[in-house]
């Protein structure tokens, strides 16, 4: 299956958000309209700037991305599902004759929860850590090693732990979101490398 079918780039600046297959959320006239093969419709989502992941709900639904489906608050797509819980939007997978929690992460957006499973489509059946497979091709290189105190060490295991990624897994995913939001044009936060400072990124002005 593809990867990136679902995913949104937020403007909180401009109240806009895009998908990935072109489809468009813009707060206009004191509405949100979703935009979707040329055809502008109003959504019911109140015009508020803070209800943009509403909007982005309410635009999935009526233009569901493809290959997932929707039906009474669930999407589904092959052996995956997300589905509300009580902390946001949790994902499943369906193995054997149940269906079995996927990540204890629990994401604030539905569209969120299906790109954590999107990246891991080629993970429908077996375990959902270690190295990824990459269609034959073998790895041949490495990425430098970090130096870190006990401390830090025992912290971003932990973090690793949360987020139920192994550490190679979390330096490629982070690796994409820093090109999707830091490198990206339209991308909604910048690197601070200040040498006053610890280097961090942090939201554009």
């Amino acid at each position: 299956m593809e990867s990136e079918i679902t995913r949104w780039m937020r403007s909180n600046r401009t109240n806009t958000a895009s998908r990935t297959d072109g489809v468009t959320v813009t707060l206009s006239n004191g509405a949100w309209v979703v935009v979707c093969s040329g055809k502008t419709d109003k959504l019911k989502t109140a015009p508020v700037p803070a209800w943009m992941d509403k909007a982005i709900q309410e635009a999935d639904e009526a233009h569901p991305p493809d290959p997932w489906t929707h039906a009474k608050g669930v999407w589904t797509s092959g052996s995956w599902v997300v589905r509300p819980d009580t902390d946001g939007w949790a994902v499943f997978r369906a193995l054997g004759d149940g269906v079995q929690r996927a990540s204890r992460q629990s994401f604030p957006s539905a569209d969120r929860a299906r790109r954590w499973a999107e990246v891991r489509f080629d993970r429908s059946e077996g375990g959902l850590r270690g190295p990824k497979p990459r269609a034959g091709s073998r790895s041949a290189a490495k990425l430098p090693d970090v130096r870190v105190t006990e401390e830090e060490r025992d912290a971003a295991n932990a973090t690793l732990d949360a987020l139920g990624m192994s550490y190679a897994v979390f330096v490629r995913a982070a690796l994409e979101w820093a090109r999707a939001n830091v490198l990206h044009a339209d991308g909604e936060w910048s690197a601070d490398t200040s040498p006053d400072t610890t280097p961090s990124f942090v939201r554009r002005a």
